[in-house]
């Protein structure tokens, strides 16, 4: 297959320049090209992306086919990184001078072979993630994602950015509460302009309606996760793939420690008087309500980094603003008549006392609600020990540092307070300027860089601790 690519103002007639380009790693075509450079204008608060080697870089795009391995790609389409170089140079029986470039798909660094030897091909990641943030629709989802969770829910999913591959390490990022993927665009630029750690990690964002209560989020996250996880190890997956390291949010946070902890019945217990064994007469909605309340560490987890998370809830939770907005919260139907059909069956006897008030009346409880101090999941969800290390981002709207009780009682986000993020367990701590928007800073960003550049399997103090 030859391409022509579009004329340029400054194109010769007599210069015929024909492109033989490469397929996606699925063996589709691509349908459309663009110069990596047209992307300048976007960049201007980046280092300039720098890349050695010989060709120049495109990025390919197609349209996202929604079957097969299209379904972890983003819904906006498929954006690849191409490195084209000359193969042939020639005269037409038109007298005109014939340029064929031959294409190449990058997915990780590669090699060019010329006579005897071998030369690096030029590889720039970053460009193809770049054109999907134009084409991004998510942001779109974000209100929805809260108020109307039925409009956003077949959105939710696990959608690489980067290539799937069988033996780079995965980076999975969750997004928190009234928020998308979108958030997590200096974290992604940062992880593709550098060198070491676009060769080492596969990028991953989570999408999910937010709405609905995290515990049933955290649920469908995992499931998506093994399916993905098993999917890439069937097709020869190597021991990078079991050391995936989880990046959350705020609300995202409180879903990642979900994939390093072990419940046992805790949670089932603080929510209902008898245990699953004995609702046979509710086994039709048992199984999905059970992996909601008891679940297990995921194996392939290296370590999580918590960002601007609310561990111990958050005040602004139980505001009157919040309780007005938590009127328009409407959940996705599957949720809804889950939980409506076995609290139904089960009886509002069985509900335990502290959990009938979000368990009542339907028995579908809101995000909103479940991030109050005071809910019963939320705490007991706090008391579970981490079966992988951790790292916690604290933001502050003011100091930051503190030394005793009173001083770090003074330290918030204007979300989150310092003793609601706060985690004693954790490998290492930093306090650093946010108004719950932590992603944003450039601390954060420097300290997670260093937390990814840890061998797998490593847990320890990373660079100096800002205060």
């Amino acid at each position: 297959m030859q391409l022509m690519l579009p004329k340029q103002k400054y194109r010769h007639p007599a210069l015929r320049i024909v492109l033989e380009p490469p397929v996606d790693e699925t063996g589709l075509p691509f349908e459309d090209f663009v110069l990596a450079s047209d992307f300048q204008a976007i960049k201007s608060h980046h280092q300039k992306i720098k890349g050695t080697g010989l060709g120049v870089s495109l990025v390919g795009a197609r349209e996202n086919t929604g079957t097969g391995w299209d379904k972890n790609y983003p819904p906006e389409g498929i954006f690849r990184s191409v490195t084209v170089t000359l193969k042939e140079l020639r005269f037409t029986k038109e007298m005109q001078i014939q340029l064929t470039l031959q294409g190449h798909l990058m997915q990780s660094a590669a090699q060019l072979q010329l006579t005897s030897a071998s030369y690096p091909l030029l590889y720039d990641a970053a460009s193809s993630y770049l054109w999907l943030m134009q084409q991004a629709k998510l942001v779109d989802l974000e209100l929805p994602g809260l108020f109307n969770a039925e409009l956003a829910d077949n959105k939710l999913g696990i959608y690489s950015v980067t290539p799937l591959q069988n033996d780079k390490q995965p980076l999975l990022m969750i997004h928190g509460l009234n928020s998308s993927p979108l958030i997590w665009y200096e974290l992604t630029m940062a992880v593709l302009l550098d060198e070491e750690l676009k060769q080492r990690y596969q990028v991953w964002h989570a999408y999910y309606p937010s709405g609905p209560p995290p515990f049933y989020n955290s649920m469908r996250i995992r499931k998506k996760l093994d399916e993905l996880h098993a999917v890439l190890k069937a097709n020869g997956g190597t021991t990078e793939l079991d050391q995936l390291l989880v990046v959350g949010h705020s609300m995202g946070g409180i879903i990642s420690k979900t994939l390093i902890q072990n419940t046992g019945y805790m949670l089932w217990d603080l929510s209902f008087t008898e245990r699953p064994e004995q609702l046979g007469y509710a086994q039709q909605e048992l199984d999905k309500v059970q992996d909601i309340f008891i679940f297990n560490a995921r194996p392939y987890i290296d370590k999580v980094v918590f960002l601007d998370t609310p561990h111990g809830g958050s005040e602004s939770s139980e505001s009157i603003l919040a309780k007005m907005a938590g009127w328009f919260i409407n959940l996705p139907k599957n949720f809804t008549a889950l939980m409506s059909n076995f609290i139904q069956k089960l009886g509002p006897d069985k509900v335990t006392l502290p959990m009938r008030e979000y368990l009542s009346g339907g028995g579908s409880p809101h995000s909103v609600q479940v991030l109050s101090p005071r809910h019963p999941l939320l705490q007991g969800l706090n008391k579970l020990d981490y079966q992988r290390p951790v790292y916690s981002i604290v933001g502050s709207d003011g100091a930051l540092s503190c030394k005793d009780e009173k001083s770090c009682s003074q330290i918030t986000d204007g979300v989150v307070p310092f003793f609601s993020a706060h985690q004693a367990k954790a490998v290492q701590e930093i306090i650093v300027p946010s108004r719950h928007n932590s992603y944003q800073s450039p601390q954060a960003l420097e300290f997670l860089l260093q937390v990814l550049r840890q061998p797998a399997g490593e847990a320890k103090i990373v660079g100096k601790t800002i205060e």
